[in-house]
Parts: structure tokens; C-alpha cells; sequence
């Protein structure tokens, strides 16, 4: 059985190694032309959504693999939690977006972002292409979670649950490419996700749209993380602590004052 899976793995590794130096970007390309139809399918099919995420799924899976085989061996496990957790939250974000003419260029948009994060954004050489994606991702995985307590009442200690899990994921993988080691990530990664879910848990007692928290969130997660990645770059200064608080305050005030209260 392991002769049989190591012979099929190693031709489907040949054969996209040579889609590769036939049609550069191909197979990122077919990968996301797959998550686009499977984005279309969730919206004709919403009674078999569930089968349809597993797909979705699978097909990150095959990113993942395409992943590794791209980067020659230096493919790293935390490679695969963007990837998946792109499929997950653009996936359950397209449930929110209204069935228009619209949702179908959420769709390509989304399509977009799956291949820029394949080729892009998952590996280890590409850190600004990585935090930018991160950033999609963390909203809209984020404002899945926080619509799920909005629209259908889930306990608040579930979404709390979510919600730390997601971000701590997402800032370790962002943080492995500027620390020394794991533990490190680790470490902040967690700080990150104890101080946001704590924003979290405040924001659920505030008469704030869900989209409006995901965006306070999101926006003191893109000044915590900046700030924590760049004292690994250079010394930090005053002055760079006070410019991203002025632009993570500006943000702040622009969703308050542009907010929908419920």
C-alpha cells in the first residue's frame, strides 16, 4: 500500500513539475479556477454545503501538496494554515454577501487572493505577500465567526473559542518569518490572541454590527503585529510606536463614527 501511494504521489510530482515548465503558474491557476467554481456551487447548492466545504477543503489540500512541490523541500507545516483557513473563511464569508450580481465578483476577487496566496503568500520567502493576505483573511474569517453570533445567537464562549484559535494560527505563521524560533512565535502569537479575544469578548456586550468589530479587531491585530514584527527588523523607536497608533486610532475612529449600531 505505501509502494502504491509513494509510486502515485511521485507521478502526480512529475507530472506537475512538468505543467510548471510548460505553463508557468498553471496548477495555482487551476487551483484557483477550482475554488472559484466550488464558490459558485455553495451559492446554487446551499443544501449540500457541507459537502461542498469538503471539497473546497480538499482542494487546499492539493494546494498545499503543490506547495511543497514548488519550494523543493523546504516546505514548512505552517505553510498549510493560510491556505486552509482562506478556504475556510472566504468560503463562509460568501454566505453573508448578498446573492446579486455582486457576489459573483466577490467570487473572482476571491479566486484572486487564493492564487496570489499559493504562489505568493504561503511561503516562507514572500513575508509581505503573506501578512497582506493574512490581513483578508483574518476579516473574513473573523466576521464569519462574529456573523454567526449575530445572525443565529451561538454561545459567546464558542465564537471566543474560534475566534483565539484562528488568530493565534494565523500570527504564528506570520511570525515565523521574522523570529528565531517556534517558541518564540509561539509566544507572542499567543499574547496576540489573548489580547484580541479579550476585545472580542468586550465588543459582544457593545450594540456594534459584526462587521464593525471584525474591523476594530482587525485593525488593533495590524498594529500589534507590525509593531511586534518590526522590533525583530530594528530597534523600535518612539516614534514608530506613535505612527502606528495614530493609524490604528484614525481606523478606529473611522469605523465608529461610519458604524451601524443594532
Amino acid at each position: 500500500m505505501r509502494a502504491v501511494f509513494h509510486a502515485v504521489t511521485s507521478r502526480i510530482g512529475r507530472l506537475l513539475t512538468a505543467m510548471h515548465y510548460v505553463i508557468p503558474s498553471s496548477h495555482y491557476a487551476l487551483l484557483a479556477l477550482f475554488f472559484f467554481a466550488g464558490l459558485e456551487v455553495v451559492l446554487a447548492l446551499h443544501r449540500w454545503i457541507f459537502v461542498v466545504i469538503t471539497v473546497v477543503l480538499a482542494i487546499t489540500v492539493l494546494g498545499v501538496i503543490l506547495i511543497r512541490t514548488e519550494e523543493e523541500g523546504e516546505f514548512h507545516p505552517s505553510q498549510a494554515i493560510l491556505p486552509t483557513f482562506a478556504a475556510l473563511g472566504l468560503t463562509s464569508f460568501s454566505l453573508f454577501v448578498p446573492a446579486t450580481l455582486w457576489i459573483h465578483f466577490y467570487f473572482i476577487g476571491s479566486a484572486i487572493v487564493f492564487f496570489f496566496l499559493l504562489k505568493h503568500g504561503a511561503k516562507q520567502a514572500y513575508p509581505t505577500w503573506n501578512w497582506m493576505i493574512s490581513l483578508i483573511i483574518l476579516y473574513v474569517l473573523l466576521a464569519s465567526i462574529l456573523g454567526w453570533r449575530f445572525n443565529l445567537y451561538v454561545p459567546v464562549i464558542f465564537i471566543l473559542i474560534l475566534s483565539s484559535f484562528s488568530i493565534l494560527l494565523l500570527s504564528f505563521q506570520s511570525l515565523l518569518r521574522y523570529t528565531r524560533r517556534q517558541s518564540e512565535a509561539w509566544l507572542i502569537a499567543l499574547s496576540i490572541a489573548f489580547v484580541l479575544t479579550e476585545v472580542i469578548w468586550v465588543l459582544q456586550f457593545l450594540p456594534f454590527h459584526f462587521f464593525i468589530q471584525t474591523g476594530v479587531v482587525t485593525a488593533l491585530y495590524y498594529v500589534i503585529f507590525q509593531l511586534a514584527a518590526m522590533s525583530y527588523e530594528k530597534k523600535l523607536e518612539r516614534k514608530d510606536i506613535l505612527e502606528y497608533i495614530a493609524v490604528g486610532t484614525v481606523a478606529l475612529l473611522m469605523l465608529l463614527f461610519t458604524a451601524r449600531w443594532v
